[in-house]
């Protein structure tokens, strides 16, 4: 059973993404070679297209901004699938890759479902750029 402070999330989160306001949240990573990351995240989904639209930063163990770059994602019958490209501060390359978002939902969950699920519980994915992989987690603020 869902508490009160959980379902009153998920209530504010789906008046924000039905109105297309901006969401925001917190993410980790792991790599296949041990690399822990920490960042953060903003979405701002597309009524018209259902797909989703973001930007997303790398923090430091300072918690200073040292990457930043923009993600997309649009609906599979099973999972969220996504791009990402990203450049380091200060310098002019820019890395990209993929991502698969996991969740536990209906095939025909929309985009509003996943970030409501984000706000109750933690939502996993995967990740990889050139031979690096490695998973995600995401968590939803209203």
């Amino acid at each position: 059973m869902r508490s009160a402070a959980t379902l009153l999330a998920m209530l504010v989160g789906s008046a924000i993404l039905a109105s297309g306001a901006e969401i925001h949240g917190t993410w980790g990573a792991s790599s296949t070679r041990g690399q822990r990351l920490t960042g953060s995240w903003t979405a701002q989904p597309h009524q018209e297209s259902g797909g989703v639209t973001g930007r997303w930063s790398l923090f430091d163990a300072a918690g200073k901004t040292v990457v930043q770059g923009g993600w997309s994602a649009t609906k599979t019958p099973k999972a969220w699938d996504g791009a990402w490209r990203a450049s380091v501060t200060g310098q002019t390359v820019e890395y990209s890759g993929t991502w698969t978002g996991e969740t536990p939902l209906s095939t025909e969950a929309g985009l509003v479902q996943m970030f409501e699920s984000a706000l109750a519980a933690v939502v996993t994915g995967t990740w990889k750029m050139d031979a690096d992989s490695g998973s995600w987690s995401i968590r939803a603020y209203p």
